[in-house]
């Protein structure tokens, strides 16, 4: 399976990454890893975290080390990351439906 990353999910890591590398890099490094950690778990079970009330399609798996959930949307051959977003903003409109 196919992981794909959404301009905004692609910014979202982006921000999230530089925000940990900024104040250590090692913790910078252990986000990437937790997060590679939670898309294989998605590769693997693709429909194993919980949908999203109200985004038909959508599910969110959480981060093992840091308060962040990975928005996707799972189909035939493929896995698409609508966003990666801390869990202070998760819960607005900013998620696309």
């Amino acid at each position: 399976m196919t992981i794909r990353l959404t301009r905004l999910a692609a910014e979202d890591l982006e921000t999230a990454h530089a925000h940990y590398d900024s104040g250590d890099p090692d913790l910078g490094r252990r986000f990437v890893a937790d997060l590679d950690l939670v898309m294989e778990r998605l590769q693997t079970f693709p429909h194993g975290a919980a949908p999203v009330e109200g985004f038909p399609g959508l599910r969110r798996a959480r981060m093992h080390q840091f308060p962040y959930g990975v928005f996707y949307r799972p189909g035939t051959d493929d896995l698409v990351t609508v966003r990666v977003l801390h869990t202070r903003q998760d819960q607005g409109p900013t998620l696309p439906g």
